[in-house]
Order: structure tokens, then sequence, then C-alpha cells
């Protein structure tokens, strides 16, 4: 079938995510004082806020969808925001929000539901018509700039138009799951994933990572896991070389494995079009393993039989596992794979 080079592991091999709450931390300013100062006495000298400053931020309150405003990130950082989306939180009072934010500066992966404290509101800017909004700012902007930012937007989009983009965009523009558990990983999604109806209410599902049927607590997945006799994913192992193995998955006959495989990659691809009928499609997951099991590293797909030669479908190596150089192992494997089915063909 040919040579593959095998990935090498670098010296920053694979690590357990940190618990999402290190993620998320709170800044509590600094701790040491100003100018050698205590912080108490530094906290002291503020000066108190004035009753028209508290007046003219409730008055703000709830923030609109489209607010545009600045947002403390995990950085401790105030970044610029716009408002997606906005729920009242469960214990709170009727005035009391939580936003969806999408990171102007950032890829979508990275918008989050924040609360109030993390938002400046002497930063808000008066919601305006996003397409006067958007000549105004194409104005300012510089070539290179401008160029960069419709790169940004439009990445793995490039067979969409502007009516279908904005459509996509609006059907996913929320996630529904914030986090994932796979195996000893935790890992943070990126993008909406299409669910069935009883997931909506999930923040995070774990995630059997050898049959990937996925549950809604952590007791659920225990008891499966005393239950499940997959150690591998199901279907032919068909290369092995030192810890990895590659295995063929035909979705006509795993087909609960490969929907489930395909509601795990849209959490980390931003465009792809969910195949709920996986029986056209072969997949190739690859894999690392130890005296554990065969743990899934990423994978690629490939229809049956397609009129182009060009037939690869999907391909995903998992955020714990990126830049290990498993995105190039997959291509190569892809390459061997389409040179076998075409010699198979003539």
């Amino acid at each position: 079938m040919g040579s593959i080079d095998t990935p090498k592991n670098p010296e920053n091999g694979s690590r357990t995510l940190p618990p999402a709450t290190d993620a998320y931390a709170t800044y509590d300013g600094d701790k040491n004082g100003i100018d050698g100062m205590p912080a108490r006495a530094t906290e002291m000298t503020l000066p108190v806020e004035s009753e028209a400053i508290k007046k003219r931020r409730a008055s703000m309150l709830p923030l609109e969808v489209g607010t545009r405003v600045l947002c403390r990130w995990r950085d401790c950082k105030y970044h610029p925001v716009k408002v997606i989306e906005r729920r009242k939180m469960q214990f709170g009072g009727s005035n009391e929000y939580e936003y969806y934010v999408h990171y102007t500066e950032f890829n979508r992966r990275l918008d989050e539901w924040v609360k109030l404290e993390q938002l400046d509101l002497d930063s808000v800017e008066t919601v305006v018509d996003e397409k006067v909004e958007d000549k105004v700012t194409s104005l300012k902007m510089t070539r290179h700039q401008k160029r960069k930012i419709d790169e940004t937007h439009v990445e793995g989009h490039e067979e969409l138009d502007a009516a279908s983009l904005r459509e996509h965009e609006e059907f996913t523009k929320v996630k529904n799951i914030a986090t994932i558990e796979l195996g000893r990983y935790e890992i943070e999604t990126w993008y909406f994933s299409p669910f069935p109806p009883e997931y909506n209410d999930c923040l995070r599902l774990y995630f059997c990572e050898f049959c990937l049927n996925f549950m809604k607590r952590k007791e659920q997945l225990q008891r499966h896991m005393k239950k499940c006799d997959l150690k591998h994913p199901p279907g032919d192992e068909i290369y092995r070389s030192g810890t990895l193995s590659m295995f063929e998955v035909d979705g006509k006959k795993n087909k609960v494995y490969g929907q489930n495989l395909c509601y795990l990659a849209k959490l980390f691809l931003d465009h792809k079009t969910l195949y709920y009928d996986v029986d056209l499609f072969l997949f190739y997951i690859l894999c690392e393993c130890d005296d554990r099991g065969c743990h899934m590293v990423g994978y690629f797909s490939k229809e049956k039989h397609s009129e182009e030669s060009y037939n690869l479908a999907c391909i995903l190596t998992l955020p714990p596992y990126q830049r290990k150089g498993y995105g190039k192992f997959l291509i190569a494997f892809w390459v061997v794979i389409l040179g076998r089915y075409d010699v198979a063909c003539c």
C-alpha cells in the first residue's frame, strides 16, 4: 500500500486539558497593590461611583442583541465584542442576563456566554445598522486588513454565496454544547452541532471514546463503560505502525457510529454538511493505541462511489492531538487510499 511517514511526537506531547474553571478564572486584579502600596489601601482610595453613573448603567440593561461593548477575556484583557444572543439567568433577578458574545478580533470558535460583570458598560456603543457600519469600517481599513478580515469570515465557506453564508451563521450562531469529555480529555467545543432536541439543555456531553455514544451525565458514561465491549473503532484495522493504527469503518454496517462521529466532528468544523445517511461513506479512524485500547486521534471520510476523482468528504484532527503532524499523516493516507481504489477500478 506504500510507505507513510509516521508522525513524530514533539517535545510537548499530549496533555490532559485543564478543568474548565482554570480557563475562565476570575481576575482579581493586582494582589500586590500599586507602587508598593497594599491592595487594600489602594482600594480605599478609589472614588465612589456617582448615582448618575449607576442610573445610566442601569438604564442600559438588559443589553440588546447587536450591542457592541468591551469584554474581559480569559487573558484578563478587554476585547471588543458583539452581543449575539442573551438569556435570563436561572437564579437571577428579572433584569439579570447572560450574554453570548462574538469577539470581533477572533474566530467564531471563541464565541461564549459571559456574565454582566465581565462587560465594561462604559464602553457600550449604540446599535447601528450593520450595512452602514460595514461601509464605514471598510473605508477606514487598509487593503491588507480588509483581505485578512474577509479571509477569516469566509474560511471554510468558499462554496457559499452571501445569502447562504448569512443563513448558515444565523442558524449556527450560538454553540449548544460548551465542552465534551472524550477519554481522558475535557475539550472546549468550537461550533454548533445539531444534536437531537433532548440534548439542547446540555452544556457538556460525555462521549464513549470507543463507540462514540454520548450521554448527559458522568454517571451514565461510567455505567456505559462497564457494558461497552469495544476497545477500538468498529471496522477493520488496515494499518499499524508502532502505537498508531488506522481503522476502516463502513457507514452502512456501522450507521450509529458514523452518525455519532458526524455529530462529534461538527463541534470542531464550522461548515460541515451533517449526513444522517452515512451508508454512502467510508470512515478512516486514526488511533493511538495502548494497553487500555485504541484512542481516536482524528479521521477522514470518503464517498464509496464518486463521479469526481477528488472525493475527500471530511477530515479532522481532534484539538488535543493537533500540531503533531497527524493532519499531514491523514492526508498522505487518503492519497494512498485513493490510489488503491483507482487501481481497483482500472
